[in-house]
């Protein structure tokens, strides 16, 4: 698809590495021998349907990046630029940096270090029937309540009818930009969501497990354990 289609990604690593107890933002954590963002924005750039990357980090950050992928071989991460105030404001900024003939964006978090090809390859391919948006997600395993402010359960839901989402989050570039301009867009939890209330049409494609999101010490561990046993 890269081949005919304008594809980037944009790479968001704005966050703080507070919860993990760090003295670094999370993505510059070590993970293995890289910082923990190296990861993902070397899945990205050996992906043959990426054409770019932006990355977006925290201020005062941005030299350390582009050293980082250039260390890595990244050749597609030519761009960096610090984030803003919030995860919208930072995905905003980065796609401010996306040409603009990019057809499609992928919007990424680098607490999700790992980034099979496969799943790339996924999204990607659920463009076909028409979506504004395409993004991974898993089953849902457990009983999930509804509850109220004291507690107390309001109602059991229906669990084969929710998923849990992951990253890379792949949108219709204008569509994107266009729900990033929307006024209220730092109160959606995902890019999806923001797609959503522009009444954009999003779909979901089976997600990965090995794509889990870095919040704790055993989360980064637990990481550490799925790359070893891919390799």
């Amino acid at each position: 698809m890269g081949d005919t289609v304008a594809v980037w990604a944009v790479v968001v690593a704005a966050g703080s590495g507070e919860r993990l107890g760090a003295d670094v933002p999370k993505a510059f954590v070590r993970f293995g021998e890289d910082p923990l963002i190296a990861a993902s924005v070397a899945a990205l750039d050996e992906h043959p349907g990426i054409d770019g990357i932006v990355l977006v980090v925290p201020a005062g950050w941005e030299e350390r990046a582009t050293f980082m992928a250039d260390d890595i071989g990244a050749s597609k991460a030519s761009i960096a630029v610090a984030g803003g105030a919030t995860r919208s404001d930072s995905v905003a900024l980065g796609v401010a940096e996306v040409p603009p003939d990019a057809v499609l964006i992928l919007v990424h978090d680098a607490a999700r270090p790992l980034v099979p090809s496969d799943l790339v390859d996924r999204l990607l391919a659920g463009f076909g029937d028409g979506a504004d948006g395409v993004i991974p997600a898993l089953f849902v395993s457990d009983t999930v309540k509804r509850i109220d402010a004291a507690g107390r359960v309001l109602e059991t839901l229906d669990r084969s009818e929710l998923r849990l989402v992951q990253t890379p989050q792949a949108f219709q570039a204008d569509v994107l930009r266009r729900a990033l301009a929307a006024p209220d867009r730092s109160t959606g939890t995902d890019c999806a969501s923001l797609v959503e209330r522009v009444g954009g049409t999003v779909i979901v494609v089976p997600g990965d497990a090995r794509a889990l999101k870095i919040t704790t010490r055993a989360d980064l561990a637990r990481a550490e354990e799925l790359r070893a046993d891919a390799h």
